[in-house]
């Protein structure tokens, strides 16, 4: 019988011990991603048809300010230096997704609800890029998140 691979956890639901299956018998693993991790920039690229395909991520905390214009701000800077180096955008899209939270306590009989004033937001993008060479292409695209961040960790406006 082929030896499972314990690296991606969970159990091989071929193996049998004398007739009875053994669920949760091998201990999962937990591993920590990179772009599960807040502030770090991830990127990926492929080709595709003669096109470069750039995606990449970003966590980051936030307060209150308007990330989806600073994002879009910076998209906007990108597509102007990609034109600027011969490049040509088919696209670019971004997904904001942003979390809050509240604590809910309850002392006695009353519930009394707290809204936490920091927020965390991650950043998705994917964009498709031609005529140009792959390198500049991600290292434009790593530049616009990285303002992203820096302007929230200065606390820019």
């Amino acid at each position: 019988m082929p030896e499972y691979n314990q690296k991606h956890g969970g159990e091989n639901p071929g193996t049998e011990d004398n007739g009875e299956r053994h669920e949760n018998s091998r201990k999962k693993q937990m591993k920590v991603r990179a772009k599960d991790t807040p502030g770090v920039i991830c990127i990926e690229r492929q080709t595709h048809d003669e096109a470069i395909v750039i995606t990449g991520s970003l966590i980051v905390d936030i307060i209150d300010e308007d990330l989806g214009a600073w994002i879009a701000k910076e998209l906007e800077t990108a597509a102007t230096e990609i034109g600027e180096s011969g490049g040509i955008i088919d696209q670019i899209k971004t997904t904001l997704a942003v979390i809050s939270k509240s604590i809910i306590s309850l002392t006695d009989e009353k519930a009394v609800i707290k809204e936490s004033q920091s927020k965390r937001a991650r950043i998705t993008l994917a964009a498709i890029v031609h005529k140009m060479d792959s390198d500049e292409a991600v290292q434009i695209i790593r530049k616009a998140l990285a303002t992203v961040r820096r302007r929230l960790r200065q606390g820019d406006n």
